[in-house]
């Protein structure tokens, strides 16, 4: 029997897209949907830099950098 070649299978995070993305039409015709709706987009960065002075620690300093994405989109659709 031949091994399963899972290279040419899609990817669960692929159907479920392909799903999500069939059912947007008939949302769309809705009244409202797309008239009310609204996003905000927040962006936050945090940078940190710490100077280690005692001598007993080989590691003389410590700096980190992050950034994140928040998309808070809201539907004006209402169900009646």
């Amino acid at each position: 029997m031949k091994p399963l070649n899972t290279s040419k299978l899609p990817s669960p995070a692929l159907l479920a897209l392909v799903m999500a993305g069939a059912t947007l039409p008939a949302m769309a015709e809705e009244h409202g949907f797309v008239e009310d709706a609204q996003a905000n987009l927040n962006l936050r960065n945090f940078y940190i830099n710490r100077n280690f002075t005692n001598p007993a620690y080989p590691q003389g300093k410590a700096e980190e950098w992050t950034q994140n994405f928040i998309l808070d989109a809201k539907s004006g659709f209402t169900q009646g």
